[in-house]
């Protein structure tokens, strides 16, 4: 059984309307976020959020429903700077790539776009379209229609 003191010291930072900052551990099983924070004598526990996303081993700040340390709410991920929304590039490499999308898959830039659709069609608009083969480049369908 913990001391008077012990239990004290432990939720000493965890009253209603304090918050404190802890540390983003990963989805258990069912897709719940864990959080682990300093005095936290639990191990890692499941953790209610305001926020989106956050990648494990991001610094978070919690507060705790009613002052109990056993529940936990994420409310924000703690920085050092700002990260610009999006990044200028990214480069994905592998042996395969696959995206997938439940309904649609879209590939955008300006004026172009390249649009996979669950029931078999594929759109591709632009101003201009350009194919190149070093070999032979062919197209074939059950109908061809050109204009």
């Amino acid at each position: 059984m913990k001391s008077a003191v012990e239990v004290k010291e432990n939720t000493s930072l965890r009253r209603p309307g304090i918050s404190q900052a802890g540390v983003f551990v990963g989805l258990n099983a069912d897709g719940y976020p864990m959080v682990d924070y300093s005095g936290n004598t639990l191990g890692p526990i499941v953790a209610r959020t305001a926020i989106s996303t956050a990648d494990p081993g991001d610094t978070v700040l919690l507060v705790f429903e009613c002052g109990d340390p056993a529940r936990p709410i994420i409310i924000g991920v703690v920085r050092d700077r700002f990260e610009p929304r999006f990044p200028h590039a990214v480069k994905i490499t592998g042996k395969e790539i696959l995206l997938e999308g439940a309904e649609t898959v879209s590939l955008c830039s300006g004026e172009s776009r390249l649009t996979l659709r669950k029931d078999g069609r594929v759109t591709l608009k632009g101003k201009e379209v350009l194919t190149r083969a070093s070999r032979t480049n062919r197209v074939r369908g059950a109908t061809v229609k050109i204009n």
